[in-house]
């Protein structure tokens, strides 16, 4: 193979789609890595646009930790880049020989930054991993292979939506879902890297890709081993399974990186490299002081090394200088002194290697310094040597602590720190670091806040905000009505032979959304009610659900006692006359369910069947488009409570005591089939569902004469066709 102005030196990598080769550039006589691709690709026309687009991109970021490119060109039916040769390797091989905790963040923030640029610049890799971050000669971690890369604002993306796209391992779980992602999702990507490079374990593992896929969806990560455990908040946020909940931007990452590098042992973390040398140097110690110890050993016990009916112990330390000693590889012998001699050389020339030597080893070393340290009658130079050990001075122990006085409002709101186990109770003395703090009480939005704790910084005020405070500054949320004008229709479905002409026969108004958790939430804290579980989707616009018929009619009692309106649940007559926005047919945009696509939130029929599995729930209020009176969300999303009985025998006895009423429209949860106008199901009225909602009615007084539309919109001038259609159908006679 040969490509014009290059010579092949060597092969350094070969993957599914290219081989990757050390190169001479003839032009400027320098080594390059040059990036051939497989010529089966050539004819593929969309590997023509990524690898184009990926000179392009890469073109346009220009970053020392993002790889730069020096040409592009095709010859004879092979397409190659040629970029600068990274002489270090790929990260994957780093972490199979293993990366100390500060080297990991290191390399994290490098390529945070590079994300940093290639975010602001509107794209999003969406391939982080191992193999795609390189390092140059100085070991400065950079950033590669930008092929799958997208804009973050196009809408004309190459991959269709429900497509996923990325390396199951390490891809975010809306890339997993096949959903639209931004720069938030490379940040989840490079968060599941950071847990390999700490760990050397892969953050999930199943046997296959779908698994995987399945388990960044929903299963929690798993936590850091212990003693990493300062930095299981940064991984906390950086996993999390809502983009919301991230760190929102690069920048914001960078930031808390460089907080964490700033403090010596990483929020009272040691590596497991650090752990191991502290454990090497105090197997030293034990080395040298063998006989003080062992000593010190049998006073401590009581013992008679002469007269002692049980069998004393003799720890003898494997003859090898210090230097020599591995962390993970030292021989201890325990052998019983009145042992036979054969049995105790049998013994000896076995040895115990591997972890559990020097953990004995540390261990012993520091019961008995402790000991020492505790009583005050030491050796003269252990405070000394274990002061050397620890990288602590002789103030180590009455080091600067500083009070932590978090003032929440209201005061009686409750404190916690996350990322530590101690319990928060003011003034509590801290060692400067980063901390992240949750302040919750009933009936406000509980906040979290990473604060940096040090002189300056030892008071926290924080203020909680009752959920739609900051977006109603305190003003009471109405409904956004539409004027439903009187007129006739048939009731039930058209399919059959259950129709019935029904007529309303005065105009109303109608919600033209359901009612949100903004909308419910505030009633619920006026009145010192619990809020209703959101299931963890969310609050704000999103439709109130699992709440009862009677909870609906509490909220429309108080709402109508706060505004003096005349608010009240619809009829089902009058909820399937609004629903059906001025049609005849099955849907308000028609008689085919396969339209649903884009029209309405169901679980089968209105999304493919990778989001009916993992993305089931409600959507934002007025998400899909409204029918022709301007009505949204009547088909799915949330069912809807009516005012109507179902149990038709108390109805018709007009008793008030019904037990069961009917729910209309469907939900998030319903097949298609069952999200048409005229569904209906029984629900009973205690009852509350994480999939039924509810929307309003406002009466209209009977003196007022509306002629025209009010200006918050609504349905065109309806036709005649109802009454035309029950004419032609029932009076065909007159």
């Amino acid at each position: 193979m040969k490509i014009p102005g290059y010579t092949i030196i060597k092969k350094i990598n070969a993957g599914g789609m290219a081989t990757v080769f050390l190169a001479t550039q003839h032009s400027v006589g320098r080594t390059v890595a040059l990036k051939i691709m497989k010529p089966s690709l050539d004819k593929d026309p969309e590997f023509h646009q990524r690898f184009q687009r990926e000179a392009n991109i890469i073109g346009q970021l220009s970053h020392p930790n993002i790889i730069p490119i020096y040409d592009i060109g095709r010859h004879e039916g092979f397409n190659y880049i040629s970029m600068e040769f990274l002489p270090r390797g790929a990260l994957d091989e780093k972490i199979k020989q293993g990366i100390a905790p500060e080297q990991a963040l290191k390399i994290a923030t490098g390529i945070a930054a590079a994300l940093e640029q290639a975010h602001s610049k509107g794209y999003v890799h969406r391939d982080i991993k191992p193999e795609n971050i390189l390092f140059r000669e100085d070991d400065s971690p950079v950033l590669t292979d930008f092929g799958i890369a997208r804009t973050i604002k196009s809408k004309a993306n190459m991959t269709q939506v429900g497509t996923v796209i990325g390396t199951p391992y390490y891809m975010s779980p809306e890339q997993a879902k096949g959903e639209p992602s931004d720069g938030r999702s490379d940040l989840y990507s490079l968060g599941v890297v950071l847990y390999e490079m700490l760990t050397g374990e892969k953050l999930f593992n199943a046997d296959s890709s779908l698994a995987i896929s399945v388990k960044h969806i929903h299963e929690q990560p798993p936590a850091l081993p212990s003693e990493l455990s300062g930095l299981q908040s940064l991984l906390d946020k950086l996993l999390a399974k809502t983009p919301e909940l991230r760190f929102q931007s690069a920048r914001e990452l960078i930031e808390e990186l460089k907080i964490l590098l700033e403090q010596p042992h990483f929020a009272n973390s040691t590596g497991k490299l650090q752990v191991h040398t502290l454990f090497g140097k105090l197997g030293n110690l034990l080395i040298q002081d063998a006989k003080y110890i062992r000593n010190k050993s049998l006073q401590l016990f009581g013992r008679n090394t002469e007269h002692n009916s049980l069998p004393s112990h003799t720890i003898e330390i494997a003859a090898a200088s210090a230097d020599n000693i591995n962390h993970t590889q030292m021989a201890t012998r325990i052998t019983p002194t009145v042992a036979p001699l054969k049995s105790a050389t049998t013994q000896n020339n076995k040895g115990i290697y591997g972890r559990s030597g020097i953990y004995v080893a540390a261990i012993t070393a520091l019961f008995f310094f402790g000991w020492q340290l505790v009583n005050g009658n030491e050796k003269p130079s252990a405070k000394e040597q274990w002061a050397s050990i620890t990288g602590e001075t002789k103030t180590a122990t009455t080091a600067t602590l500083i009070p932590l006085t978090v003032n929440p409002i209201p005061k009686e709101a409750q404190v916690r720190i996350l990322n530590i186990r101690d319990k928060y109770t003011p003034g509590l003395e801290l060692p400067p670091g980063t901390y992240q703090l949750e302040i919750s009480y009933p009936g406000y939005a509980t906040k979290k806040k990473w604060i940096r704790l040090d002189e300056r910084n030892a008071v926290v005020d924080i203020a909680l905000q009752k959920p739609n405070q900051q977006r109603t500054n305190s003003k009471l949320p109405l409904p956004e009505l539409v004027l439903i004008k009187a007129g006739d229709y048939l009731k039930g479905n058209p399919n059959t032979q259950s129709v019935k002409p029904t007529n309303i026969e005065k105009d109303f108004y109608i919600g033209r959304y359901e009612i949100t958790f903004n909308e419910y939430d505030f009633f619920a804290i006026e009145t010192n009610r619990a809020l209703p579980d959101d299931n963890g989707w969310g609050r704000g616009e999103r439709p109130v659900i699992n709440i009862s018929w009677d909870d609906a009619i509490a909220y429309i009692n108080w709402l109508n006692k706060t505004t003096g309106k005349e608010y009240r649940l619809p009829t089902s007559a009058e909820w399937e006359y609004a629903a059906r926005g001025n049609t005849t047919s099955s849907y308000w945009w028609g008689n085919n369910p396969e339209d649903a696509h884009e029209r309405a939130n169901c679980r089968f029929g209105c999304k493919t069947w990778w989001n009916s599995v993992f993305d089931n729930k409600t959507q934002v209020v007025g998400a899909f488009p409204p029918n022709d009176f301007g009505v949204h969300d009547t088909a799915g999303n949330v069912a809807e409570w009516t005012s109507d009985c179902a149990d038709k025998i108390v109805a018709a006895q007009e008793q008030t005591a019904c037990l069961k009423r009917q729910a209309h429209g469907g939900a998030f949860t319903s097949k298609v089939e069952n999200i048409a106008a005229y569904s209906q199901i029984a629900v009973t009225a205690t009852k509350a569902r994480k999939n039924l909602g509810f929307r309003l009615v406002q009466e209209i007084p009977q003196a007022r004469v509306i002629d025209e539309q009010p200006d918050t919109g609504g349905q065109p001038r309806r036709r005649n066709i109802f009454r035309e259609l029950r004419d032609s159908i029932f009076n065909r006679d007159n």
